[in-house]
């Protein structure tokens, strides 16, 4: 809390409408307390999650737009960034979230719409955003046709065949993600099928993609930290750690509010070239998604 306290401290307080919501969510965290499990009963935690959030927002919060309609993507290098630590719980809890919330449904002939941005260090590009189409159901994409690749369509049939059982979940995401790294770990090989299935699930039933959410909480060094991403949001920061302090981060972005993608991250922990560590040399941002009956239709 001291730390929070004093990080930009010669920042001006934001108006008071600002600090509502965070205010709100902070007593709606302290109610729960009366639940049973210990990560999320502990209004400490909750105490020092809301207060980062405010901060972020006083000192962050300016940075999301830019002109002419169109998303700023900062090129802040790092960002600051709060541990949560084991993400057991955490995932738990948003696979009921999820699983209470709406699905989404497509039919052949519709097309999913991704707006998208993406800082990249490693490159001259600069910070933008661009938008997709893809068709739902795409035969060149089903069927092994595109290796590991999958369309939306074959991703929606393969949560509908989703059993209930964590460890046969993780199993059927080992095949449908297959390895193509022999030096990849089994833990390693399943924590990236299951985070490539929650940043490709287009459309889904709700209580089929909460047992993704419920395999990813079973796997060993699952973790999870609070950040900014690079439209300005506030996110959640899901990763794999390793026992090499220096190795690189790549770490899966979540909407604190619904718990679903909402990006991704390479976070360095080592300098090198351009970057030092702690930046946030690539950083990805899904800024909305839809189902579209034509292609270049918006939502």
């Amino acid at each position: 809390m001291t730390a929070v306290r004093e990080l930009r401290n010669d920042t001006p307080l934001p108006p008071r409408g600002r600090l509502v919501p965070g205010r709100e969510a902070l007593l709606a965290e302290a109610a729960r307390g009366r639940r049973s499990r210990s990560l999320r009963t502990d209004w400490r935690l909750a105490a020092v999650g809301a207060a980062a959030a405010i901060t972020l927002a006083a000192v962050l919060g300016t940075q999301v737009l830019g002109g002419e309609g169109q998303e700023t993507l900062p090129g802040a290098r790092s960002t600051y960034f709060l541990e949560l630590g084991s993400a057991k719980d955490l995932l738990t809890d948003a696979a009921d979230v999820v699983a209470a919330g709406p699905s989404v449904t497509a039919r052949d002939g519709q097309w999913i719409y991704v707006k998208s941005g993406e800082v990249n260090l490693t490159d001259d590009s600069r910070p933008g955003t661009s938008e997709t189409w893809m068709k739902y159901a795409d035969p060149s994409m089903e069927d092994g046709k595109a290796g590991d690749d999958h369309s939306p369509r074959e991703e929606y049939a393969f949560l509908k065949a989703l059993p209930d059982d964590p460890k046969k979940v993780r199993a059927k995401a080992r095949a449908f993600f297959y390895a193509t790294d022999k030096s990849e770990t089994r833990t390693e090989h399943e924590y990236r099928a299951l985070t490539a299935v929650l940043s490709r699930a287009y459309a889904y039933d709700a209580e089929d993609l909460a047992k993704v959410y419920r395999a990813l909480a079973t796997i060993p060094g699952v973790r999870a930290a609070q950040v900014q991403d690079a439209a300005g949001r506030d996110a959640i920061a899901v990763y794999l750690r390793n026992e090499d302090p220096t190795a690189n981060r790549d770490e899966l972005l979540l909407d604190p509010g619904t718990y679903l993608y909402s990006g991704h991250r390479w976070v360095a922990r080592s300098a090198g070239g351009e970057w030092k560590r702690g930046d946030a040399v690539i950083s990805g941002v899904r800024l909305a998604v839809a189902v579209v009956d034509r292609k270049d239709e918006r939502p």
